[in-house]
């Protein structure tokens, strides 16, 4: 993947690296690897560990849970509701768990196999409730869903703890206590 990566921004690291702001190419050059299960980064006492997931055909699929100063987050990936993700982060400080608004998606998608494909791999607010439930974080927090309140509405008919719906550039604070502040005034994403 990073290798045609490379070749599709072939013409954008040409013009930074040799024509127009003459970047480095050692500042250019890519490197990856393929990860396994397990820890995945350790330094200066930030430890980053990838757990498998399930989302149907993909395989691997990940999600990641980071350690720090005896705190944690752990995001979900996309995934169906997961055993191994509830092992792996039980009890962590912040969740940010992946959904999908069953309303929205079946206006987007109205042919059924469609739909219950989707569905099959990815989590419902309901599901998420029961996860969320098993996992018991300070603060459970939607990514990957177009922000609808329904999702957030619809976990907290079965979730009594502390669940909100992320966006880009907000700041969570994990502390005494967990602070979810918006993205500041005039600071949106490129």
């Amino acid at each position: 993947m990073m290798r045609h990566l490379e070749e599709a921004f072939a013409f954008d690291i040409h013009m930074r690296r040799d024509v127009d702001e003459s970047f480095s190419a050692d500042g250019i050059k890519m490197a990856a690897h393929d990860i396994q299960p397990g820890k995945v980064y350790e330094k200066n006492g930030v430890t980053v560990t990838a757990f498998l997931v399930s989302h149907g055909l993909v395989k691997p699929s990940y999600g990641y849970r980071v350690d720090y100063a005896g705190r944690s987050v752990a995001l979900s990936g996309d995934t169906s509701p997961s055993d191994n993700l509830v092992a792996v982060c039980k009890g962590v400080n912040v969740l940010i768990h992946e959904a999908i608004d069953l309303e929205v998606l079946r206006r987007l998608v109205p042919d059924k196999l469609r739909m219950d494909a989707i569905v099959e791999r990815n989590t419902t607010a309901e599901q998420a409730a029961g996860v969320f439930s098993k996992v018991s974080p300070r603060l459970a927090l939607f990514s990957h869903s177009p922000g609808t309140a329904a999702i957030v509405e619809q976990t907290r008919r079965s979730y009594p703890g502390r669940v909100e719906m992320g966006e880009d550039l907000m700041i969570i604070d994990i502390g005494a206590e967990v602070r979810v502040k918006p993205a500041a005034a005039g600071v949106r994403p490129r």
